[in-house]
């Protein structure tokens, strides 16, 4: 049985790149910080640098700590109120920004994106699509 789906944005994704990697505006505070993130539908959470959150000024050690476990080990991370918008669609939510300065990967993970949207993916010719929930 066929079903439909409608979505609010389109974009085109850069397919000879790693990843799906889309643009991301991150906003907190007054400021406002254009950036790339990978979407990873295994992520658990957004995950940015710290250098995202030294553009914005934010104090990281002021959010709530927790640690998440990679294959490569442990990543401490700091979470933080703010709106994301992605395809410009602006959300409402939380981000993590990484507690060490060698994370340098910004990542579109399950909480704080993926469930707050309906995504659509066709690789052959890397197509996202999203649609607020």
């Amino acid at each position: 049985m066929p079903f439909s789906i409608e979505f609010e944005k389109h974009e085109v994704y850069r397919s000879l790149e790693p990843g799906i990697t889309i643009g991301t505006t991150l906003h907190y505070g007054g400021q406002t910080l254009n950036c790339e993130a990978k979407v990873d539908t295994g992520s658990e959470v957004c995950l940015f640098s710290r250098d995202c959150a030294d553009a914005l000024e934010i104090d990281i050690e002021k959010g709530f700590k927790e640690t998440f476990r990679t294959l490569t080990g442990h990543v401490a991370a700091f979470a933080h109120d703010m709106e994301i918008e992605t395809l410009g669609l602006r959300l409402e939510t939380i981000v993590f920004f990484a507690e060490s300065y060698d994370i340098k990967r910004n990542l579109l993970g399950r909480q704080g994106w993926l469930q707050l949207l309906r995504l659509g993916l066709i690789d052959y010719n890397s197509s996202i699509f999203i649609g607020r929930y």
